[in-house]
């Protein structure tokens, strides 16, 4: 899970263009990063296009921290196959 993580900080990182240290899971995603709902969505893509995965909205609209977002990422990624 840590290749996950690491791909979820780089691409939020990236589409916020934010420093990876303020990254971190007790990050509210509208009032620590500025992230709106327009925002939120782009997000949302970048992240199902990634990992191709589709994120379900219930559980999305329920996302307030980082630590939540990665985690519903997670979850919908599973185990990464690492080829062996």
């Amino acid at each position: 899970m840590d290749d996950v993580e690491g791909r979820v900080r780089e691409l939020v990182s990236m589409h916020l263009d934010l420093e990876p240290s303020r990254l971190v899971p007790g990050a509210r995603l509208g009032e620590d990063l500025c992230i709106d709902s327009l925002t939120a969505v782009e997000l949302v893509m970048v992240l199902e296009d990634e990992f191709d995965i589709a994120l379900p909205e219930e559980e999305v609209d329920d996302v307030r921290t980082y630590g939540q977002l990665l985690a519903v990422v997670n979850e919908q990624v599973g185990p990464l196959d690492d080829g062996n």
